[in-house]
Protein backbone atom coordinates (compact mmCIF):
# COMPACT_ATOMS: atom_id res chain seq x y z
CA UNK A 1 0.00 0.00 0.00
CA UNK A 2 1.38 3.42 -0.97
CA UNK A 3 1.82 6.27 1.51
CA UNK A 4 -1.07 8.07 -0.22
CA UNK A 5 -3.37 5.09 0.26
CA UNK A 6 -2.32 4.73 3.90
CA UNK A 7 -3.09 8.41 4.56
CA UNK A 8 -6.45 8.18 2.79
CA UNK A 9 -7.41 5.14 4.85
CA UNK A 10 -6.99 7.20 8.04
CA UNK A 11 -10.29 9.04 8.53
CA UNK A 12 -8.86 11.86 10.67
CA UNK A 13 -6.13 12.60 8.10
CA UNK A 14 -8.63 12.30 5.23
CA UNK A 15 -11.04 14.77 6.87
CA UNK A 16 -8.21 17.21 7.56
CA UNK A 17 -7.03 16.97 3.96
CA UNK A 18 -10.50 17.70 2.64
CA UNK A 19 -10.85 20.70 4.95
CA UNK A 20 -7.56 22.12 3.71
CA UNK A 21 -8.69 21.69 0.09
CA UNK A 22 -12.02 23.37 0.85
CA UNK A 23 -10.34 26.39 2.41
CA UNK A 24 -7.87 26.50 -0.47
CA UNK A 25 -10.60 26.59 -3.12
CA UNK A 26 -12.75 29.13 -1.26
CA UNK A 27 -9.70 31.33 -0.66
CA UNK A 28 -9.02 31.41 -4.39
CA UNK A 29 -12.70 32.20 -5.02
CA UNK A 30 -12.39 35.18 -2.66
CA UNK A 31 -9.21 36.35 -4.39
CA UNK A 32 -10.91 36.15 -7.78
CA UNK A 33 -14.08 37.87 -6.58
CA UNK A 34 -12.17 40.80 -5.06
CA UNK A 35 -10.04 41.11 -8.19
CA UNK A 36 -12.83 41.06 -10.77
CA UNK A 37 -15.94 42.46 -9.02
CA UNK A 38 -17.83 45.43 -10.46
CA UNK A 39 -15.76 48.37 -9.22
CA UNK A 40 -12.56 46.50 -9.99
CA UNK A 41 -13.92 45.91 -13.49
CA UNK A 42 -14.42 49.66 -13.88
CA UNK A 43 -10.72 50.19 -13.14
CA UNK A 44 -10.07 48.08 -16.25
CA UNK A 45 -12.51 50.19 -18.29
CA UNK A 46 -15.23 47.54 -18.21
CA UNK A 47 -18.42 49.51 -17.48
CA UNK A 48 -20.99 47.03 -18.82
CA UNK A 49 -22.50 45.92 -15.52
CA UNK A 50 -22.21 49.36 -13.92
CA UNK A 51 -24.32 50.73 -16.75
CA UNK A 52 -26.89 47.96 -16.37
CA UNK A 53 -27.19 48.63 -12.64
CA UNK A 54 -27.87 52.32 -13.27
CA UNK A 55 -30.35 51.48 -16.03
CA UNK A 56 -32.28 49.16 -13.72
CA UNK A 57 -32.23 51.61 -10.81
CA UNK A 58 -33.49 54.51 -12.93
CA UNK A 59 -36.19 52.32 -14.49
CA UNK A 60 -37.46 51.39 -11.03
CA UNK A 61 -37.67 55.09 -10.15
CA UNK A 62 -39.75 55.71 -13.27
CA UNK A 63 -42.24 53.06 -12.10
CA UNK A 64 -42.85 54.44 -8.61
CA UNK A 65 -46.35 55.51 -7.60
CA UNK A 66 -46.65 59.14 -6.51
CA UNK A 67 -43.34 59.83 -8.24
CA UNK A 68 -41.13 62.67 -7.11
CA UNK A 69 -38.03 64.17 -8.76
CA UNK A 70 -35.32 61.55 -8.40
CA UNK A 71 -32.08 60.16 -9.74
CA UNK A 72 -29.88 63.24 -10.00
CA UNK A 73 -26.67 61.58 -8.79
CA UNK A 74 -27.43 58.38 -10.70
CA UNK A 75 -27.96 60.02 -14.07
CA UNK A 76 -24.91 62.21 -13.51
CA UNK A 77 -22.78 59.14 -12.78
CA UNK A 78 -24.28 57.29 -15.73
CA UNK A 79 -23.43 60.13 -18.10
CA UNK A 80 -19.88 60.14 -16.76
CA UNK A 81 -19.54 56.40 -17.38
CA UNK A 82 -21.03 56.64 -20.87
CA UNK A 83 -18.55 59.36 -21.77
CA UNK A 84 -15.75 56.94 -20.85
CA UNK A 85 -17.18 54.12 -22.97
CA UNK A 86 -15.49 53.97 -26.36
CA UNK A 87 -17.75 51.41 -28.05
CA UNK A 88 -20.98 53.23 -28.86
CA UNK A 89 -22.47 50.15 -30.55
CA UNK A 90 -22.48 48.03 -27.39
CA UNK A 91 -25.86 46.98 -26.05
CA UNK A 92 -25.03 48.34 -22.58
CA UNK A 93 -24.07 51.76 -23.95
CA UNK A 94 -27.27 52.03 -25.96
CA UNK A 95 -29.36 50.91 -22.98
CA UNK A 96 -27.73 53.70 -20.96
CA UNK A 97 -28.62 56.27 -23.61
CA UNK A 98 -32.17 54.91 -23.84
CA UNK A 99 -32.82 55.16 -20.10
CA UNK A 100 -31.47 58.72 -20.00
CA UNK A 101 -33.88 59.63 -22.81
CA UNK A 102 -36.72 58.07 -20.79
CA UNK A 103 -35.66 59.94 -17.64
CA UNK A 104 -35.58 63.32 -19.44
CA UNK A 105 -38.95 62.66 -21.09
CA UNK A 106 -40.43 61.71 -17.70
CA UNK A 107 -39.24 64.95 -16.11
CA UNK A 108 -40.63 67.01 -18.99
CA UNK A 109 -43.99 65.24 -18.73
CA UNK A 110 -44.12 66.09 -15.01
CA UNK A 111 -43.01 69.67 -15.58
CA UNK A 112 -39.95 69.25 -13.35
CA UNK A 113 -36.83 71.25 -13.93
CA UNK A 114 -33.29 70.85 -12.65
CA UNK A 115 -29.84 71.90 -13.84
CA UNK A 116 -28.84 68.26 -14.29
CA UNK A 117 -31.69 67.81 -16.77
CA UNK A 118 -30.06 70.37 -19.05
CA UNK A 119 -26.68 68.62 -18.66
CA UNK A 120 -28.23 65.31 -19.64
CA UNK A 121 -30.09 66.84 -22.58
CA UNK A 122 -26.88 68.46 -23.77
CA UNK A 123 -25.11 65.09 -23.66
CA UNK A 124 -27.99 63.29 -25.41
CA UNK A 125 -27.99 65.89 -28.21
CA UNK A 126 -24.57 64.55 -29.26
CA UNK A 127 -25.81 60.94 -29.52
CA UNK A 128 -27.22 59.12 -32.51
CA UNK A 129 -30.75 57.78 -32.46
CA UNK A 130 -31.08 54.25 -31.10
CA UNK A 131 -33.79 51.60 -31.36
CA UNK A 132 -33.64 50.27 -27.79
CA UNK A 133 -36.49 51.32 -25.50
CA UNK A 134 -35.84 51.63 -21.79
CA UNK A 135 -37.84 53.19 -18.98
CA UNK A 136 -41.27 51.94 -17.99
CA UNK A 137 -44.11 50.10 -19.71
CA UNK A 138 -47.58 48.95 -18.81
CA UNK A 139 -47.99 45.29 -18.01
CA UNK A 140 -51.22 43.32 -17.69
CA UNK A 141 -51.65 39.62 -17.11
CA UNK A 142 -54.68 37.60 -18.12
CA UNK A 143 -54.31 34.27 -16.34
CA UNK A 144 -57.27 32.81 -18.28
CA UNK A 145 -55.13 32.74 -21.45
CA UNK A 146 -52.50 30.53 -19.85
CA UNK A 147 -52.98 26.87 -19.08
CA UNK A 148 -51.09 26.25 -15.86
CA UNK A 149 -51.48 22.52 -16.32
CA UNK A 150 -49.41 22.64 -19.50
CA UNK A 151 -46.55 24.28 -17.61
CA UNK A 152 -46.95 21.89 -14.71
CA UNK A 153 -46.80 18.97 -17.11
CA UNK A 154 -43.54 20.27 -18.62
CA UNK A 155 -41.90 20.55 -15.19
CA UNK A 156 -43.26 17.31 -13.73
CA UNK A 157 -42.63 15.15 -16.80
CA UNK A 158 -39.03 16.22 -17.28
CA UNK A 159 -36.29 13.96 -15.95
CA UNK A 160 -32.56 13.67 -16.51
CA UNK A 161 -31.47 11.28 -19.27
CA UNK A 162 -28.01 10.30 -20.51
CA UNK A 163 -28.71 8.60 -23.82
CA UNK A 164 -30.06 10.36 -26.89
CA UNK A 165 -30.91 9.98 -30.55
CA UNK A 166 -27.90 10.18 -32.85
CA UNK A 167 -28.82 13.44 -34.56
CA UNK A 168 -27.86 17.07 -34.22
CA UNK A 169 -30.24 19.35 -32.33
CA UNK A 170 -31.70 21.69 -34.92
CA UNK A 171 -31.29 25.44 -34.68
CA UNK A 172 -35.01 26.20 -34.40
CA UNK A 173 -35.34 24.09 -31.27
CA UNK A 174 -32.18 25.59 -29.77
CA UNK A 175 -33.28 29.17 -30.44
CA UNK A 176 -36.61 28.50 -28.74
CA UNK A 177 -34.81 27.33 -25.60
CA UNK A 178 -32.27 30.18 -25.78
CA UNK A 179 -35.13 32.70 -25.66
CA UNK A 180 -36.24 31.14 -22.38
CA UNK A 181 -32.65 31.35 -21.14
CA UNK A 182 -32.47 34.99 -22.29
CA UNK A 183 -35.63 36.01 -20.42
CA UNK A 184 -34.65 34.45 -17.10
CA UNK A 185 -34.76 37.07 -14.31
CA UNK A 186 -31.30 38.11 -13.11
CA UNK A 187 -30.13 40.32 -10.24
CA UNK A 188 -31.03 43.92 -11.17
CA UNK A 189 -31.33 42.76 -14.79
CA UNK A 190 -27.54 42.58 -15.09
CA UNK A 191 -27.79 39.52 -17.36
CA UNK A 192 -24.44 38.04 -16.34
CA UNK A 193 -25.11 34.53 -17.66
CA UNK A 194 -24.12 33.20 -21.06
CA UNK A 195 -24.65 29.92 -22.87
CA UNK A 196 -22.00 28.20 -25.00
CA UNK A 197 -22.88 25.41 -27.42
CA UNK A 198 -19.89 23.10 -27.75
CA UNK A 199 -19.72 21.49 -31.20
CA UNK A 200 -15.98 21.34 -31.81
CA UNK A 201 -14.74 17.76 -31.44
CA UNK A 202 -11.62 18.97 -29.66
CA UNK A 203 -13.59 21.07 -27.16
CA UNK A 204 -16.10 18.26 -26.62
CA UNK A 205 -13.26 15.85 -25.87
CA UNK A 206 -11.86 18.29 -23.30
CA UNK A 207 -15.23 18.28 -21.52
CA UNK A 208 -15.53 14.50 -21.71
CA UNK A 209 -12.05 14.14 -20.24
CA UNK A 210 -12.65 16.68 -17.48
CA UNK A 211 -16.27 16.40 -16.37
CA UNK A 212 -17.15 14.54 -13.20
CA UNK A 213 -20.23 12.32 -13.35
CA UNK A 214 -19.93 11.45 -17.02
CA UNK A 215 -20.22 7.61 -16.72
CA UNK A 216 -23.48 6.38 -18.20
CA UNK A 217 -23.58 9.03 -20.92
CA UNK A 218 -23.71 8.04 -24.56
CA UNK A 219 -20.64 10.06 -25.48
CA UNK A 220 -21.30 9.75 -29.21
CA UNK A 221 -24.77 11.34 -29.17
CA UNK A 222 -24.55 13.92 -26.37
CA UNK A 223 -24.40 17.65 -27.14
CA UNK A 224 -22.85 19.91 -24.54
CA UNK A 225 -23.93 23.38 -23.43
CA UNK A 226 -21.89 25.35 -20.91
CA UNK A 227 -23.59 27.95 -18.68
CA UNK A 228 -21.31 30.72 -17.41
CA UNK A 229 -21.61 33.79 -15.20
CA UNK A 230 -19.43 36.88 -14.88
CA UNK A 231 -17.94 37.93 -11.54
CA UNK A 232 -17.61 41.48 -12.87
CA UNK A 233 -21.39 41.87 -12.50
CA UNK A 234 -21.38 41.83 -8.71
CA UNK A 235 -20.98 44.91 -6.55
CA UNK A 236 -20.10 43.74 -3.03
CA UNK A 237 -19.35 40.71 -0.85
CA UNK A 238 -23.00 39.95 -0.15
CA UNK A 239 -23.43 39.04 -3.82
CA UNK A 240 -20.71 36.40 -3.77
CA UNK A 241 -23.20 33.57 -4.44
CA UNK A 242 -25.39 35.42 -6.94
CA UNK A 243 -23.56 34.05 -9.96
CA UNK A 244 -24.45 30.44 -9.27
CA UNK A 245 -28.00 31.39 -8.26
CA UNK A 246 -28.65 33.33 -11.46
CA UNK A 247 -27.02 30.63 -13.59
CA UNK A 248 -29.24 28.04 -11.89
CA UNK A 249 -32.39 29.95 -12.79
CA UNK A 250 -31.27 30.32 -16.40
CA UNK A 251 -30.35 26.64 -16.59
CA UNK A 252 -33.78 25.47 -15.44
CA UNK A 253 -35.53 27.71 -17.94
CA UNK A 254 -33.28 26.32 -20.66
CA UNK A 255 -33.64 22.60 -19.86
CA UNK A 256 -37.41 22.88 -19.39
CA UNK A 257 -37.66 24.63 -22.75
CA UNK A 258 -35.56 21.87 -24.34
CA UNK A 259 -37.89 19.30 -22.78
CA UNK A 260 -40.91 21.04 -24.30
CA UNK A 261 -39.26 20.51 -27.69
CA UNK A 262 -38.61 16.82 -27.16
CA UNK A 263 -34.99 17.28 -26.11
CA UNK A 264 -33.73 15.48 -23.04
CA UNK A 265 -30.92 16.77 -20.85
CA UNK A 266 -28.83 16.17 -17.77
CA UNK A 267 -27.22 18.89 -15.66
CA UNK A 268 -23.62 18.10 -14.74
CA UNK A 269 -22.23 19.80 -11.67
CA UNK A 270 -19.07 21.76 -12.30
CA UNK A 271 -17.27 20.20 -9.35
CA UNK A 272 -13.74 20.35 -10.68
CA UNK A 273 -10.66 21.59 -8.88
CA UNK A 274 -9.13 24.94 -9.70
CA UNK A 275 -6.48 23.72 -12.16
CA UNK A 276 -9.06 21.82 -14.24
CA UNK A 277 -11.44 24.76 -14.12
CA UNK A 278 -8.73 27.13 -15.38
CA UNK A 279 -7.78 24.72 -18.17
CA UNK A 280 -11.34 24.37 -19.47
CA UNK A 281 -12.10 28.09 -19.19
CA UNK A 282 -9.01 28.83 -21.28
CA UNK A 283 -9.98 26.15 -23.81
CA UNK A 284 -13.46 27.66 -24.17
CA UNK A 285 -12.05 31.17 -24.58
CA UNK A 286 -13.76 32.65 -21.52
CA UNK A 287 -12.74 36.06 -20.23
CA UNK A 288 -10.75 36.21 -16.99
CA UNK A 289 -13.81 37.16 -14.95
CA UNK A 290 -16.15 34.51 -16.42
CA UNK A 291 -16.82 31.33 -14.48
CA UNK A 292 -18.38 28.01 -15.45
CA UNK A 293 -21.55 27.33 -13.46
CA UNK A 294 -22.76 24.07 -14.97
CA UNK A 295 -22.50 21.90 -18.08
CA UNK A 296 -25.63 20.50 -19.70
CA UNK A 297 -25.62 17.29 -21.72
CA UNK A 298 -28.55 17.19 -24.15
CA UNK A 299 -30.08 15.45 -27.17
CA UNK A 300 -33.39 14.31 -28.61
CA UNK A 301 -35.15 11.74 -26.45
CA UNK A 302 -35.02 8.09 -27.40
CA UNK A 303 -38.40 6.39 -27.70
CA UNK A 304 -37.62 4.70 -24.38
CA UNK A 305 -34.90 5.22 -21.81
CA UNK A 306 -33.86 3.57 -18.55
CA UNK A 307 -33.33 6.14 -15.79
CA UNK A 308 -33.09 6.24 -11.97
CA UNK A 309 -36.37 6.55 -10.06
CA UNK A 310 -35.05 9.70 -8.31
CA UNK A 311 -37.80 9.52 -5.68
CA UNK A 312 -38.72 12.91 -4.22
CA UNK A 313 -39.12 13.78 -0.55
CA UNK A 314 -42.74 14.29 0.58
CA UNK A 315 -44.02 17.86 0.38
CA UNK A 316 -44.39 17.92 4.18
CA UNK A 317 -40.60 17.46 4.40
CA UNK A 318 -39.75 20.41 2.14
CA UNK A 319 -42.48 22.97 2.82
CA UNK A 320 -43.62 24.72 5.95
CA UNK A 321 -45.63 27.78 6.91
CA UNK A 322 -44.38 29.91 9.81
Amino acid sequence: MSIREVLKSNKAIRVLGKKIKIYFEFWHDAVDFSHFYLESAESRNNYDYSIMLYVHSIEKGLCMENARPFGYSKVKNLVKILKNEKDKEKFEYQAGIAVLNAWVAFFKEKGWEHAICKEVESFLSTQEKIDIKCGEKKYSYDWTKNNYREYENIVLSRCSVRDFQNRRINDEDIMSAIKCFQYTPTACNRQMCKLIRVESKDKKKILLDTLIGIPGFNKETVSFFVVTYDIAAFAYSGERNQGLFNAGLATMNFVNALHARGIGSCCLQWSNKRSEDRYVRDALGLSDSERIAIVIGAGYYLQENIIPCSVRRPIKNIFTTI
